[in-house]
């Protein structure tokens, strides 16, 4: 019996103590800031940044391989 008022009060806390709140209107020039926007290529650009990172890991022709940080 314990158990269970103990999981209700946690499922309380965690429904009252969420993450949402309501943004005034005035305040929405600080969450609407371009900064904050992710482009369509930010995407691509990490993709490209992880490959070079595995690709640079890999010496050519050596018939060693790396798991893309450098060691053998």
């Amino acid at each position: 019996m314990k158990m269970r008022i103990n999981i209700f009060l946690t499922c309380i806390a965690i429904l009252f103590l969420g993450s949402c709140t309501t943004v005034k209107p005035y305040e929405r020039v600080y969450v609407d800031d371009a900064l904050m926007q992710m482009s369509a290529s930010s995407g691509e650009t990490f993709e490209y940044y992880v490959e070079s990172i595995r690709e640079g890991g890999v010496s050519a022709g050596s018939g060693k391989s790396g798991g893309g940080c450098g060691c053998n």
